[in-house]
């Protein structure tokens, strides 16, 4: 008798632990940012990492970095020395990271950054009040903002997996836009806003001012701490005419937006998903069946990316709307995630990620009912799939 109320107990201090943290935590959510700019969409690690260390060696003034991962590996330590390096020129830096996403990062490679004079933090560090939700509370951010000129933002951490030297990964694909223009300027606001948010170290430098552009394209910046992602996602899709294109490593939307494609397809509107064929974590791909499933039934297309590991995130609407950025289509994203993305809607940038697309797809298989029919044969994945049905808000 005692411990079944111990377990209810120890059930609702949990709920209630999470139900306030995430209402602390989303009343402080940033309104979405309309801005313009320019950009560059970046396809493998080779690219994104070449161009990102070319446009740090020649920073003459500032470098602001986030990143969720940062592996204390060879592609890490060459980050690491290219800002130490900056630093000791006397560029200020700025390299903040999440604490549970880069836990494995030494103590001594951090000791070294600061040593060096690198401003060095760790964002979303579980403490008190709301312990449990904030130890699940991440920021999957990855911004960088150099000299207010130049900015990234997308899918790619850092660590060798992201250039294909983890064998078992082969060729990591991901989509990363580098910008400039006035959503530079944004970013770093959002940058100072988070870096202000996990440490006493203020910066109260004002950023420059937004400037008039020639030929430049509107972007809308949706930062979410745990619901306006969801929500912006959740009203286009119930307003899709024609077509609807998600690519993501993880697919557990949750049963309520699952409705809505289920909805979106019975209205004749073309549901196309692009995800691995192979996952990188446990259950992730088993808690997405229940939801797959359903789709596959109502006559969504569901394609499986099998050269490599498939890590992208974009969501395209009527062929109209693309949104590239940090969160995947799953609920730890939708509400318990620090995310950024950014949607486009100029034609040709649309064009050109549409191409992208297409090149992705002829590297996939097709997913079929009979096929997925199997794979749940078995004993180990059904038990995989409870398990990770019951895990996904947290997966």
């Amino acid at each position: 008798m005692w411990i079944v109320l111990l377990i209810v107990a120890v059930g609702i201090l949990t709920w209630i632990d999470f139900y306030l943290g995430h209402k602390q935590t989303t009343a402080k959510e940033e309104p979405p940012v309309n801005t313009t700019g320019n950009m560059l969409l970046l396809t493998t690690g080779s690219h994104f990492f070449d161009s990102l260390f070319l446009d740090i060696d020649e920073a003459r003034k500032t470098i602001y970095i986030q990143f969720y991962i940062l592996r204390d590996d060879e592609l890490g330590q060459e980050l690491c020395k290219k800002l130490i390096a900056k630093a000791q020129q006397g560029l200020e830096v700025r390299l903040l990271l999440d604490y549970m996403g880069s836990y494995g990062l030494k103590k001594k490679t951090v000791h070294s950054l600061k040593d060096a004079g690198v401003h060095f933090e760790y964002s979303n560090k579980p403490q008190f009040p709301y312990l449990l939700y904030r130890i699940n509370h991440r920021n999957h951010r990855k911004i960088t903002i150099i000299d207010s000129e130049i900015a990234y933002l997308g899918g790619y951490n850092v660590g060798n997996e992201y250039i294909g030297r983890v064998t078992r990964f082969g060729d990591w694909r991901d989509y990363h836009l580098k910008l400039n223009g006035n959503v530079v300027i944004e970013l770093q606001r959002l940058f100072v806003d988070d870096w202000n948010g996990s440490t006493n170290e203020k910066v109260t430098k004002s950023v420059p001012s937004l400037t008039k552009e020639e030929e430049a394209k509107e972007l809308l910046l949706l930062p979410s701490k745990g619901q306006a992602g969801y929500k912006y996602f959740y009203k286009k899709i119930k307003h899709a005419q024609k077509s609807i294109f998600i690519g993501s490593p993880y697919f557990i939307p949750g049963k309520k937006m699952n409705r809505e494609l289920l909805s979106a397809l019975d209205r004749g509107v073309n549901v196309k998903l692009l995800v691995p064929m192979n996952p990188d974590h446990p259950f992730v791909q088993e808690a997405s069946y229940r939801f797959i499933k359903p789709l596959l039934e109502a006559g969504a297309e569901i394609y499986q990316f099998h050269e490599g590991f498939y890590h992208s995130k974009i969501v395209m609407f009527d062929d109209t709307i693309c949104d590239i950025g940090t969160a995947n289509f799953d609920l730890r994203s939708f509400f318990y995630n620090d995310e950024l993305n950014c949607i486009f809607t100029d034609k040709s940038e649309i064009q050109a990620v549409k191409k992208v697309l297409d090149s992705d797809l002829e590297r996939s298989e097709k997913l079929t009912l009979a096929r997925l029919k199997k794979t749940r044969s078995s004993v180990k994945v059904r038990l995989k799939e409870v398990v990770g049905f019951v895990l996904s808000p947290f997966l």
